[in-house]
């Protein structure tokens, strides 16, 4: 997880991904008005993570407008317009939203931010895999948990991140990650909630 700072304008969205790649993407050049996926990839810090470097994409270009916006992704390569199509993030505009999202699935969201003492979340289970078959462990042992308000009516929505990333700034923030549930208890058959697992914030 980390801090996007969107783009200002589509000539400084295009100088930055049109970056040639990392120094083993031979096929791929700098400054030749078309954008890969590999050039995304790079400034998204990420290699073969297609629908995490969309969601980069997405953010990072969320400030422009629609005009801007339709310039940089007309230097969009067939392969990169295939992965802007396929992953594309839904923007929530109410957090009571998201339970319309399908797991796995990319969103963008806004609202103000706080993280959740493990000592007074209620307990949650995630599935991790272990060999060839799943087990269940506390959502507390490998997340940071915090909660995204909406602004005005006390609805929010749990975030979630790896424990070894850095810890979200709490206040007004913009959020880009996936849909995940957890179960909120151990027996098979469980309810579950969904959470949104971030990749990317915006201030």
């Amino acid at each position: 997880m980390e801090l996007i700072k969107p783009f200002t304008s589509a000539s400084q969205a295009i100088d930055l991904l049109d970056n040639g790649g990392k120094f083993y993407n031979i096929f791929t050049s700098a400054d030749d008005d078309i954008i890969s996926p590999s050039e995304v990839g790079k400034l998204a810090g990420v290699v073969f993570e297609k629908q995490k470097a969309v969601l980069y994409l997405q953010l990072a270009l969320s400030k422009l407008s629609s005009r801007e916006q339709l310039e940089v992704e007309g230097r969009f390569d067939d392969t990169l317009s295939e992965n802007y199509a396929k992953y594309q993030a839904e923007t929530l505009h109410s957090v009571r939203n998201l339970n319309d999202n399908k797991i796995s699935t990319n969103v963008i969201i806004r609202g103000t931010v706080r993280k959740i003492e493990e000592a007074g979340y209620v307990t949650g289970f995630i599935q991790i895999p272990v060999v060839d078959t799943f087990t269940l462990i506390p959502i507390s042992e490998t997340y940071t948990v915090y909660e995204l308000m909406e602004d005005g009516n006390g609805t929010g929505v749990l975030l979630a991140h790896e424990k070894s990333e850095m810890e979200l700034p709490e206040g007004v923030l913009t959020v880009a990650g996936v849909v995940k549930e957890f179960q909120l208890e151990e027996s098979e058959g469980s309810s579950t909630q969904k959470f949104v697992e971030v990749s990317y914030f915006a201030e």
